[in-house]
């Protein structure tokens, strides 16, 4: 009988260690859960045709510090590289589509000068590095995800006036996450200062200088182009919150009882611990 009752106490043992392992593992991988339904959120947030550079940084970052629960690998520079080269057996049809030409909104400034806005991350980078020159003025919303906006000013063209400069912040201020506001801070650079850091995905640039700082004002655009970016589904609601359109409510909506229902598991696992625990000291003292 001692024989087997050590033995079923070392099995005990053994369970008890093996239980308290798998509790450790358990809050780990909740918790690496939880830090990715977060940099989730955060991605769903932005709009699906803009990624602003310092937001996905600050996830990256994240995700960085949260590396050992969750997993995540930062991708590699040849993984952008190998995407980014043709296959061989490609069609004349699919290459022409991956060559799409950037088709950024044309605007016009009081003066006549014309005024580009990014409608996605392919027509940030060409306005940064393709469409613009050296008398340009770029300007993007600061601390905010946002289009890029140029002030075309080339040769021949009337001077740049205060009503043109105020004309192209709003611009920037309408089309960023800034819209709610009344007003917005735009920065302002000279492209010669825009850089794309290595590896960074399109439409993400540091600028070695900046310019004068403007503030935008969103509500005084255009009422056409209020009534467009109503109509794609991208408007806000009377208390500011931003809704858009059916399709993102329902991923606003799903990924909210996500992470409800994430919450929901985490509690439960923590009360099946402390029953755990509670039993474990009933039954062995």
């Amino acid at each position: 009988f001692q024989e087997e009752s050590d033995a079923l106490f070392a099995a005990a043992r053994k369970m008890k260690r093996g239980s308290a392992v798998v509790e450790e593992l358990l809050a780990k991988t909740l918790e690496g859960e939880e830090a990715l339904n977060d940099a989730q959120m955060d991605l769903q947030s932005m709009e699906s045709s803009v990624l602003d550079e310092g937001t996905m940084i600050l996830i990256q970052e994240r995700l960085e510090r949260t590396a050992k629960k969750t997993g995540w690998k930062p991708p590699k520079i040849e993984q952008f590289e190998e995407q980014s080269k043709p296959r061989r057996n490609a069609t004349k049809k699919s290459q022409g589509n991956k060559a799409r030409k950037p088709n950024p909104r044309e605007l016009t400034s009081p003066s006549g000068h014309k005024v580009l806005v990014g409608r996605n991350r392919r027509d940030n980078e060409a306005i940064c590095f393709a469409l613009s020159k050296p008398t340009d003025i770029w300007m993007h919303a600061r601390g905010c995800p946002g289009a890029h906006v140029l002030l075309c000013s080339r040769r021949g063209s009337p001077k740049v006036t205060d009503d043109d400069l105020q004309f192209a912040a709003d611009l920037a201020a309408f089309y960023s996450d800034a819209r709610t506001e009344r007003r917005a801070e735009i920065t302002t650079a000279e492209p010669k200062h825009i850089t794309k850091p290595r590896g960074a995905p399109p439409g993400a640039v540091t600028l070695r200088q900046e310019g004068k700082t403007l503030l935008g004002k969103p509500d005084d655009v255009a009422e056409e182009l209020k009534e467009a970016r109503e109509l794609s589904g991208a408007n806000w609601s009377e208390l500011g919150y931003r809704k858009g359109g059916k399709r993102a409510n329902n991923k606003k909506k799903t990924a909210a009882v996500e992470k409800e229902t994430a919450k929901k598991r985490r509690e439960e696992a923590r009360e099946n611990n402390k029953r755990r625990k509670r039993k474990e000291e009933t039954d062995w003292f």
